[in-house]
Formats: C-alpha cells, structure tokens, sequence
C-alpha cells in the first residue's frame, strides 16, 4: 500500500502535532453527579486491573457519536480530545481516500492504528513514522474475505446469484465446523462453547444470507459488504409477494433490523412470579421460503433483468434514478402500517414519473398506466384506482379507512408492483429520466391511452 509522498509528509507532520495536545488527568473513576441511585441489573462479568491494563477507552456525545480516544500510563489517563480529535479524524478520512485504502481499510480502523501509533510513541516504544507503523500494521490485517450478511426471516432452497452477491444458506455444516475449530483451540473453554455456539445456531442456522468476496480489513470488508446486502435485498424484495398486499409484512432484510414486535411480560400474585410470556406482537411472523419454483417464478418477472442493473459499474443518469426508486418502493414490504407503504410507494413512483416536485398526481399518473395494461380499459381502472387511493390516502394515516379502501389499496399495491416489474425492461433504453418521461408523453400524444 502507498501514499503520495507529498501526503505523507503532511499527515507525518499533522500526527507529530497530536502528540502535544495529549492531556494526562488521574486514573480514576469520573463522577458524573450526585445520585445514590444504584440499581441492581445483571452482571455478566468482572474485569480487573490486569485485565484492563492495555485497555482503550472512548467517549461519547449525547448523539452516540465518538470525540475523544484514551490509552492508560503509569497511573494517567492521557486522553485526545477537542480539535486533536477532529484532527485525528481528517488525517483518517484523508488515508482512506488513497487508491489502495480506499476499499480496503475503514476510516474506523486506521483512527484507531494512528491512535495506537501515539500510544506508542508516547511509551517510545516505537521509532517509525506513523505512516509506516499504519500502513505496516494495516496491511496485516488485509486479506481475501468473503463476508455473509445472514437474512431474517428469509430461506432459499438453492443458492442463486443476485447483483453482486450470491445468496446461500448458512448450513449446519459450516456452523459445525467453526464450533469443532473453536474447541480444538481453546479445550478449556468447553461450558462457554455451549453457550456460544447454541445462541449461533439459533440465530443462524437454515436463514438465507447474502454473499459477497472482499480484500480487504474485516471492518471494510463487512461496511461494503453491509451496505451491497441493504441495496440488494431492497431490489429483490420488490419481486415478493410481500409487495402487493397491504397487511403483509417482509422481514428480508439485515439480520437485526426486521420490523417484528415484540413481548415480554410476568405476573405476580401475592409478590411472587406465578406467570410469565414471550412471542410476537400483533402480526403473523411470515418468512419468505424462496424454494425452485419461487425462484423460477421471479425469473419469469425479470429477475435477471433488475440482477443486471445492480451490476452496473457505471449506471446512466436513469438507471441510477431507477434503482433510487427500486430502494424506495422495496423499503415499502418491510413497513406494517398502510399509510406508511402508501407514502413510499408514492415516492418511488414520483421519483421516477415526476419531470420535478412541482408536478402533482395528475401530472404523472398517465405515464404509471401506460406499463400497466396494454388494454384501454385496464389502463382507465388502473387510472381510477390510483386517483382514489390517493384522495383517500388521509384516512389511511387517521385509520378511518374502510374495508372498500383497504381492497382498493390493494388493486393499487398490484398496479405498482407491476409497474416496476415493467419499468425495469426500460433500463437500458434511455440515458435519463427526462427521456424515459418525454418518451412515455409522445407515446401518450399518440393515442396510446385511447
């Protein structure tokens, strides 16, 4: 890996700096007010001195976001904060913007390598410049990774390959095989292996995941990784059936970001616990079980055509506004309430069918129909039903909606997806959305919805 010299140079000089802005206060615990209040909560474990001799501690504003870094010495606390922080931060964020670090090492992690190259330099226990210790130190940690983002509530009975990334299944083989390395290493540890390998296997096992290779550090690996996984499986929830009812819920996202509610409750009687429950809250817990012939099925949809378009390494002015409008309309399956659907789904359509903000409903509501139906008569329902799903979109957020509206959203739900599932042909037809829109107008002025 490599820098410009001239970079170098600067970031060696501003990392030089930092040193001095080192404050050294007292180890010892922060008080942070006067309350007596000690509440008894679960310990999961005691750490002593030793145990946090080479520990490294952080703290936080009151947005979770980090602005200082400290290491322990002889008995201090020698801490980086303020504008030796935010300093510290820039040199990262400038590191990572080289060619060869780019993908390759977190912002993240090269904070926390300069950090210890002060750490070092403070005990002298090192003569290199930062940019060697860092760059030395990070290339260690580089290697071929392939990354799995586990898929909630999501099973396929095949692997398959979707964009960028495959999706597989996380199998009883590979779980075993980590526990049986886990154990053979570490013997000792047999009690805590129990534990740690049940709560994978009932996290992981059987769920879908999606795959990608990586060189890279873990923490870059598992960012890029991250993010393919959210645009991917936004893209490839708008061909679920999820998509087209209003009370369906798809919980195929990242692993730990599904919408499900849940509860836990106990009841006592005469001060003792005499009941307790747990489960799901008001919704069916419904997963997506993607076997060969569901899969067949979102191929006969063009699933290699919206496959084709998050492969696109250098995507048109439309395409990218297309896949904005895919991320919009996918996010939609994963909402619970009819109103909330209902507003993504109006956004990802106007952001594809509005020429700007100022046009309304009217404006753009021929050009939805027009990959509806090749029919003039499905075209004029489809063009009924999305007029009147949209004046009533307000009962829907007030929940004075009918049965009558709900069946009507539900013939505007199946309008959309299918609008979507047609639009996608388009792709590679025009180089922006002004186009795409001036083409559907001229079609329109011909009689095309006559």
């Amino acid at each position: 890996m490599q820098l410009n010299e001239h970079a170098v140079r600067a970031y060696n000089k501003k990392a030089m700096s930092l040193l001095q802005l080192l404050t050294a206060e007292p180890a010892q615990a922060t008080v942070t007010g006067h309350s007596t209040f000690r509440p008894d909560v679960h310990i999961s474990g005691t750490f002593t001195d030793e145990d946090i001799s080479d520990l490294k501690t952080s703290r936080r504003d009151r947005e979770g976001n980090e602005v200082s870094k400290a290491f322990y010495h002889e008995g201090k606390t020698i801490e980086l904060a303020g504008e030796g922080y935010q300093v510290l931060r820039r040199v990262a964020e400038g590191m990572r913007k080289a060619p060869d670090l780019r993908n390759a090492v977190s912002v993240t992690v090269l904070m926390d390598l300069i950090f210890d190259w002060i750490e070092a330099r403070y005990k002298h226990a090192t003569s290199l410049s930062m940019t060697e210790y860092v760059l030395h130190q990070a290339s260690q940690k580089i290697r071929e990774f392939e990354v799995w983002i586990p898929i909630a509530a999501t099973l396929v009975q095949s692997q398959f390959e979707f964009g960028n990334m495959q999706i597989r299944t996380v199998t009883r083989a590979m779980l075993g095989e980590w526990e049986a390395e886990a154990r053979q290493a570490h013997p000792e540890a047999s009690s805590a292996h129990d534990v740690f390998f049940e709560r994978w296997r009932k996290a992981l096992l059987g769920l879908a995941a999606a795959t990608i290779r990586l060189r890279a550090e873990p923490k870059r690996a598992y960012e890029l990784a991250s993010v393919e996984a959210e645009r991917t499986l936004a893209v490839l929830r708008c061909l679920s059936f999820y998509s087209c009812f209003p009370f369906t819920v798809s919980n195929s996202v990242r692993l730990g970001e599904e919408s499900t509610k849940h509860f836990k409750y106990i009841i006592t009687h005469e001060g003792r616990i005499v009941f307790s429950s747990s489960g799901f809250k008001d919704t069916r817990y419904d997963e997506w079980r993607i076997d060969n012939a569901d899969l067949e099925l979102m191929k006969s949809y063009g699933m290699e055509k919206f496959s084709a378009l998050l492969k696109e390494r250098k995507p048109t002015s439309f395409q990218r506004d297309l896949l904005h409008a895919l991320q919009l309309y996918g996010r939609s399956s994963t909402l619970r309430d009819p109103a909330d659907k209902l507003t993504y789904i109006f956004a990802a359509l106007e952001a594809l069918l509005s020429v700007d903000r100022t046009q309304s409903l009217d404006d753009w509501i021929d050009r939805l129909v027009m990959f509806v139906d090749k029919a003039a008569a499905g075209r004029k329902d489809a063009l009924r039903t999305t007029r009147t799903v949209f004046a009533r979109r307000l009962s829907f957020v007030h929940t004075e909606h009918t049965k009558q509206d709900l069946e009507t959203l539900e013939k505007f739900m199946l309008i959309a997806w299918t609008f979507f599932m047609n639009v996608v042909g388009n792709a590679n037809t025009f180089k922006s959305r002004l186009d795409f829109i001036r083409a559907i107008d001229n079609k329109i002025l011909s009689g095309g919805l006559a």
